[in-house]
């Protein structure tokens, strides 16, 4: 649950500051500073969720290989990595 949380911060942190420049090189001059808070509305949760799920794929999958394997090395996030990419392909549809 702790990796949901975290991930869902730094989506939204990093997302907010992205879509706020975003929103403000793409607004029109006199409503700069409105059109950049409304894309940080908009997009910065969204992105946000994306990454909590990304986070949540990846730490059960890691916790997963480490009740398997019973041996916590860097291979067993190497295989989280690739499993959660995997689900994450099949998921968007490829």
């Amino acid at each position: 649950m702790d990796d949901l949380g975290g991930a869902f911060s730094m989506g939204c942190v990093g997302g907010g500051l992205f879509y706020f420049l975003k929103g403000f090189y793409n607004a029109p001059s006199r409503e700069r500073l409105r059109g950049a808070m409304t894309a940080v509305k908009i997009r910065a949760p969204i992105l946000g969720g994306s990454f909590a799920m990304w986070g949540g794929i990846f730490a059960s999958c890691d916790c997963g290989f480490l009740f398997l394997r019973q041996n916590d090395s860097p291979t067993n996030a190497v295989g989280a990595g690739f499993l959660t990419g995997g689900i994450l392909a099949v998921r968007s549809g490829y």
